[in-house]
């Protein structure tokens, strides 16, 4: 069985002698979500109004590595007069959710298929002003969270810090000094409470 990144209904579309895709992005500012897609006009998604940017938008290739190792995504932004290049560099979204879809389109211009081909959190930006004023933002997967320091412990204390009251590790540093008897009718010492 050979695994595909795509439902069977976009390698049916993408199977046809003539079929218009597109690539569809969202991203969460401070301000809203940007829904945008690579072609022109506007297309629905899940109930969301996605706006074509053209030429102006683009998308480096990722590539599929079928491990948790972290993989980014750069998608910039070209094309912006100052004023808008301002307003936008100055939005906060580093940390807030992103998702990539692969859209398939019918001739009559209906989104057939969309397919969620990437999804992660804006890890970086970056801009170049100029001819082009374009401002770039860097994509991560879940995987890069996970190279990063957990900040809690699984101890009273941590846990007291973020939920008052819950003592549901109080015997946490208790347990690494308990004997355990296994198979046995021999009860373990008690506990001392705190």
């Amino acid at each position: 069985m050979m695994y595909s990144p795509f439902s069977d209904s976009m390698v049916d579309w993408l199977s046809r002698d003539r079929v218009t895709v597109v690539v569809a992005a969202n991203i969460q500012f401070e301000s809203g979500t940007a829904y945008v897609h690579s072609g022109t006009g506007t297309i629905v998604i899940n109930g969301f109004v996605y706006y074509g940017m053209g030429r102006m938008g683009s998308i480096d290739d990722v590539n599929e590595t079928n491990t948790t190792s972290p993989s980014q995504l750069k998608m910039t932004l070209s094309g912006l007069d100052m004023s808008l290049f301002a307003k936008t560099l100055n939005e906060r979204c580093v940390g807030r959710s992103a998702e990539i879809f692969l859209v398939a389109i019918d001739d009559s211009g209906q989104v057939r298929v969309a397919d969620l081909i990437f999804q992660g959190k804006v890890s970086s930006t970056g801009a170049t002003a100029g001819e082009t004023n374009a401002l770039q933002y860097t994509v991560s997967n879940i995987f890069e969270d996970w190279q990063r320091p957990f900040p809690d412990r699984f101890t009273d204390e941590s846990h007291q810090s973020a939920q008052s009251g819950d003592r549901i590790f109080r015997y946490v540093a208790q347990m690494s000094e308990r004997s355990i008897f296994w198979g046995s009718k021999k009860d373990a010492p008690g506990f001392t409470y705190s």
